[in-house]
């Protein structure tokens, strides 16, 4: 009875491993083919994701191409904006404004100089007046009518005060009260004695006319000559000629001129 019995068990225990194998050939043949279309539906989708960024770029140079374009057309807008108010601005637009005289000049080898007479009226800011001048070429240091000169000591500096009057002018008889630095100090002898004097040196500006500058002044008891001020050659080189037949070349300066 076994032995009629084994041959049969034997065939049923074959037969369930056979089958079993194409179970699970089959289940592996549908993980493979799930897997196949997930694949090509990523691939499907990767390649429209490639497509739309390719339109995108497309139509992002489109759009930096126009804006390269509305950009020039602004520049040259701006451009021609500005052209146009320049040239309203401009002096071609306007009537000419009538310019003021100017103060008499020379032509030289070294330019163009303003040109002075022998004597000529000067503006003192120091004192917001003016005065007659004595242009001395002969004279190196311009000098001052200054009386009644007094030393003192202002923050550890030499200064001077003293009055400078006015000599045959409309004002004739003014003094007007100064106080300057001293720059330096001078000895000037006189002809008619050994003896040295020492004299204050001081700066002051000084206007004729047009011409405007800083310059050193000798402060000397002036009293008996005609001229209050004196102008040596260290104020008017090289910015200035002197025509000695002339006077009063420049006029009389005013506040107002300053």
């Amino acid at each position: 009875m076994i032995r009629r019995s084994l041959p049969i068990l034997t065939l049923a225990f074959l037969s369930g491993c056979v089958m079993t194998q194409k179970d699970h050939d089959l289940a592996r043949q549908e993980t493979i083919n799930s897997l196949e279309q997930i694949e090509t539906k990523l691939n499907t989708q990767i390649d429209d994701l490639n497509q739309r960024i390719e339109s995108q770029s497309e139509l992002l140079s489109q759009l930096e191409q126009q804006i390269a374009t509305l950009g020039y057309s602004l520049d040259r807008t701006n451009l021609l904006i500005s052209k146009v108010a320049h040239s309203a601005d401009g002096q071609s637009l306007r009537k000419p404004e009538p310019q003021a005289p100017s103060s008499p000049t020379v032509d030289s080898d070294a330019g163009q100089k303003t040109l002075l007479g022998a004597q000529e009226w000067v503006w003192l800011d120091m004192v917001d007046s003016y005065f007659r001048a004595r242009v001395d070429t002969g004279a190196t240091t311009s000098s001052l009518n200054a009386t009644n000169i007094q030393q003192f000591e202002r923050e550890g500096k030499t200064w001077v005060r003293f009055n400078l009057a006015h000599t045959a002018d409309d004002q004739a008889g003014k003094e007007e009260l100064v106080e300057a630095r001293v720059i330096r100090w001078v000895k000037i002898r006189q002809s008619n004695s050994e003896d040295a004097d020492r004299r204050p040196v001081i700066e002051a500006w000084v206007r004729i006319g047009d011409l405007r500058e800083r310059t050193q002044f000798t402060l000397a008891d002036r009293t008996q000559m005609e001229f209050p001020v004196l102008l040596g050659r260290e104020f008017f080189q090289d910015i200035a000629v002197v025509d000695v037949g002339r006077t009063y070349v420049q006029g009389k300066p005013t506040k107002t001129e300053k």
